[in-house]
């Protein structure tokens, strides 16, 4: 379910025109209110149009959504995209689809009648110009640093009972990415420290029943903070040297999985993290998110990001060097359908 209530442009566009949208400190914060509020004036058109039994007329003239200078796609729970339109001299776009793209989760309570979005201020969008510089890493300099990787402290737990919890999937979700060779996520070559991430994927919020052939999907931003591609959509839209950081691995028969990637840089909006999708037969499939470490220097903590906030103290990983190379462990518990 989607809803079409975010009136925000007072303006009608030309076709094929561009709706900007920006998040940043307090006039992001300026953004959310006006949201909940339009939100309230305009569910009684549209949410709400089979009880009100009210028809309109409106006009799709191709507008594309641009969030901090990059366009993305709009798209309903189900994954179906969305066209902004336009309505009595107003746009109109996709309430979920803008949320998500800039971090925040939308659910609706059919019973009060009510939108609720959490989680603003966490979804930050990548920088289109200068990367941000990271600082001093525990050993050596640059962004990521190199050699040992503890990071800085953090909340990390090793309690992983529970069920994995849910986050929203960002704006740079590529759909149909491939299976990685030797789980080498980093295939390639892309400057940054290398680490490695392992764990097991388990049935239910206890236990040790393993899930074989679970797929983890991974995609994250590179040391300096950018994603390839910093969109979305299905990897068939793009080419192979368009598509990095980004691909699947699969549980063995004991629920085992790994994979090497490099350390995620930080960006406008967000501390360091890596995206996963884990998906299995006769499972819900849940979209989490790792929350690495950040660096000395960072402009962005995990105890500053509202999404790294909303997830459990588990979900905060840390690293220790296992024959010399960085690893940290995070085990899944799915659901059953």
């Amino acid at each position: 379910m989607d809803f079409y209530v975010l009136k925000l442009l007072p303006i009608l566009m030309g076709k094929g025109e561009t709706a900007m949208f920006k998040n940043a400190g307090k006039g992001y914060k300026g953004f959310v209110v006006g949201v909940v509020i339009t939100a309230a004036v305009t569910l009684p058109f549209t949410t709400f149009a089979q009880s009100l039994q009210k028809s309109i007329s409106v006009v799709y003239n191709d507008i594309k959504v641009n969030v901090n200078g990059s366009t993305v796609t709009l798209k309903d729970e189900a994954g179906t995209v969305l066209d902004p339109f336009n309505y009595a001299g107003s746009v109109y776009v996709p309430l979920r689809g803008v949320s998500e793209a800039l971090g925040m989760n939308v659910t609706y309570d059919s019973t009060s009648k009510t939108v609720t979005i959490n989680g603003g201020g966490g979804g930050g969008q990548p920088p289109t110009g200068t990367p941000p510089t990271g600082g001093t890493g525990t050993s050596g300099t640059g962004s990521t640093g190199t050699g040992t990787t503890t990071g800085a402290t953090t909340s990390g737990s090793t309690d992983d009972t529970g069920l994995t919890q849910q986050v929203t999937q960002g704006p740079y979700y590529v759909t149909g990415t491939s299976q990685l060779t030797g789980g080498n996520l980093n295939y390639d070559s892309l400057t940054g420290e290398k680490i490695k991430v392992k764990g097991y994927v388990y049935a239910g919020a206890t236990g040790t029943t393993p899930v074989a052939g679970a797929k983890v999907e991974i995609w994250q931003a590179d040391d300096s903070g950018n994603y390839h591609p910093n969109s979305n959509g299905a990897a068939s839209s793009y080419t192979a040297s368009q598509l990095s950081l980004r691909g699947y691995v699969l549980t063995d028969a004991n629920g085992y999985y790994e994979y090497t990637t490099i350390y995620p840089g930080e960006y406008t909006g967000r501390t360091r993290h890596i995206h996963t999708n884990t998906t299995a037969t006769g499972y819900k499939s849940v979209i989490t998110q790792l929350i690495i470490p950040s660096l000395s220097g960072d402009k962005m903590t995990a105890a500053q990001d509202n999404i790294a906030q909303s997830l459990p103290a588990y979900n905060q990983v840390t690293f220790t060097e296992v024959d010399g190379l960085p690893t940290t462990t995070f085990n899944y518990r799915l659901a059953a359908n």
